[in-house]
């Protein structure tokens, strides 16, 4: 079985650095989680004024307004099948600052008409959009999102994200690149940092309900 990544790469998939296609080559037959652990250099974005509202999405896990440098950081990648018998995987990332854990959550999915994957937003999944993926010459991975649609419908003028990631020999860790941009406010968070990961036995009991923390 080829994972999501996989299938939406195609031959793309196997330019990318050996530890890439392991992490994103996991499926559920493979019965681990990906359990990363680092650090964010620096956590920005979102004008003054407007970071308040963010709050709001934080309850979600879309987005948060807490910003800060070198801040700790967990991610897990659970994959497994969803409630439509498909390959999907989980994105479960927290970040600790000193008076909050925040969130920033999805599961990713291929959808076989786009040949490309879903992602879908936060702890609910209301918000969704489809991600453009590609290898650079390096060896990573880079994905873009394209419009946004709620509750798989309406679509509107969202934020877009641009996710990197590439393995750093030297520290034998993933540096992870992440920028959500608004066209109408600019750059709504900003972040980057290295991430030390290790794959884990799971058995399907501890997987948790759309792949998701609550």
């Amino acid at each position: 079985m080829k994972s999501i990544y996989h299938q939406a790469l195609g031959e793309k998939f196997d330019r990318l650095h050996p530890e890439l296609q392991k992490k994103f080559g996991i499926t559920s037959e493979q019965k681990v989680m990906v359990l990363g652990q680092g650090r964010m250099t620096e956590i920005r974005g979102t004008p003054a004024l407007i970071r308040p509202f963010l709050h709001i999405g934080s309850k979600d896990h879309v987005i948060f307004a807490e910003r800060g440098k070198d801040v700790p950081f967990t991610l897990e990648n659970y994959s497994y099948v969803d409630e439509q018998g498909c390959e999907a995987i989980s994105y479960i990332r927290r970040f600790f600052f000193p008076y909050a854990i925040r969130g920033f959550d999805a599961v990713m999915s291929y959808d076989p008409e786009q040949e490309t994957v879903v992602d879908d937003l936060g702890k609910s999944g209301r918000l969704s959009t489809v991600m453009e993926l590609d290898v650079t010459k390096e060896g990573g991975l880079l994905m873009r999102s394209r419009e946004m649609k709620l509750n798989n419908h309406f679509t509107f003028i969202g934020p877009r994200t641009s996710l990197y990631e590439h393995y750093e020999e030297k520290n034998q860790a993933f540096r992870v690149h992440v920028h959500v941009e608004h066209p109408l406010v600019g750059t709504l968070l900003m972040y980057e940092g290295l991430v030390h990961t290790e794959f884990l036995p799971i058995t399907p009991n501890h997987i948790p309900e759309r792949g998701i923390l609550t």
